[in-house]
């Protein structure tokens, strides 16, 4: 593409677009979309079953199924039922998650980030200059650690320990046993983590087959185990 919009529903196979486009919206793709380009105004994305990949010079993306809707634009990030494993690199975008299942490892400067948990996996949120909100559901099991300088963290769960000093802060804790490890750093920003509500119970969905590494067909690598790790200086 070059300029001008784009707009595709109903695909029966995998879907690609590339170039410079100012509108892209796909709605119910039965397999895979790669995206990759710059997009000027408004991506949407609805129901795609299959991995989608995106890249442009601000945003790196990958994520295995999108049950329900994605949108983004030049200062916004929003998306809601999304399945994991998802590696999300972008900046100076403020970046909303909800519903999220499974893994995610997310890298955001310059804007807030809020991710509302339904089946979390292994998370780990780095954000420098900006707020993090993560909110957990009811009767779900999770290892939380959580750094961030110049900035305090807020819990309510009485399981996290939270020490908040004028520098540097930091908070650790089990919520019930044998949980997935939810890590988060943060430079020049508060932490905040919430009790989330309880989630609509969704129909079964199908299998998710083994996200794939783009252009090879390979089965992408497990992620990594999120690390704690200390909060980088502006020197």
């Amino acid at each position: 593409m070059d300029g001008s919009a784009a707009r595709l529903t109903h695909v029966k196979g995998d879907a690609s677009i590339s170039g410079k486009a100012n509108e892209v919206d796909v709605e119910d793709v039965d397999g895979t979309l790669h995206l990759n380009g710059e997009f000027q105004e408004s991506v949407r994305l609805v129901r795609i079953s299959k991995t989608v990949t995106f890249h442009s010079s601000r945003t790196d993306m990958e994520f295995s199924r999108l049950d329900g809707r994605l949108d983004l634009d030049s200062s916004d990030l929003r998306a809601d039922s999304l399945v994991g494993p998802m590696r999300l690199t972008t900046r100076s975008k403020d970046v909303s998650l909800e519903g999220l299942t499974g893994d995610l490892r997310l890298e955001d400067s310059n804007g807030t980030v809020e991710v509302g948990l339904r089946k979390p996996g292994n998370i780990q949120i780095d954000n420098r200059k900006g707020d993090v909100q993560v909110s957990i559901p009811p009767n779900t099991a999770v290892k939380v650690e959580a750094r961030t300088r110049e900035g305090e963290i807020e819990s309510d769960f009485d399981e996290i320990k939270v020490e908040n000093h004028d520098r540097e802060s930091n908070a650790s804790g089990s919520i019930g046993s044998n949980g997935p490890k939810l890590v988060m750093n943060c430079e020049k920003g508060g932490i905040e983590i919430r009790k989330g509500t309880v989630a609509a119970v969704a129909p079964p969905a199908p299998p998710t087959p083994p996200m794939t590494a783009p252009n090879t067909g390979k089965p992408a690598k497990a992620l990594p185990a999120p690390r704690a790790k200390p909060v980088e200086s502006e020197n």
